[in-house]
């Protein structure tokens, strides 16, 4: 499975949406930084939850395709929490200044800044405790 069958599916799915919006006010759009980005449509305070992660707990060594297969954030090095359908989260592209960060819970997504209307929201996707074979495979590229 590639990022266009992610896409593909989440649209036939979804009825044409590109994801479940699980980041309310939010919307995805061009971005300068890589492909789509999600996108504040109202201002947000630094430390307002945006929204809390869900999804399947799989075990990496089990089923290490699924790093390159679905979307999915770390909530250690050897699991990761695994949604089968692209949601908000996934248009959140990398930056090393980033104005998202994600709980020590592994759940809990947040603003470590304030952020406008109309600003893209960016997440450094390595702060995660991410499998070891993701930090050397497109890691500023894609999201985990």
């Amino acid at each position: 499975m590639t990022i266009d069958d992610i896409d593909l599916l989440a649209t036939r799915l979804l009825g044409g949406a590109p994801c479940l919006p699980t980041v309310a006010d939010a919307v995805v759009g061009a971005s300068a930084i890589h492909g789509r980005g999600l996108f504040s449509t109202r201002s947000r305070d630094a430390g307002e939850v945006l929204c809390v992660l869900d999804g399947q707990i799989v075990d990496v060594s089990a089923f290490p395709g699924v790093i390159d297969a679905l979307e999915w954030n770390a909530l250690d090095p050897s699991r990761l929490l695994v949604r089968g359908v692209r949601t908000s989260y996934g248009y959140i592209n990398h930056s090393v200044t980033p104005n998202v960060a994600i709980d020590t819970d592994g759940r809990t997504m947040r603003t470590c800044e304030a952020v406008a209307a109309g600003d893209e929201f960016t997440m450094d996707y390595l702060a995660q405790p991410v499998p070891a074979g993701y930090r050397g495979s497109d890691e500023g590229q894609r999201l985990g």
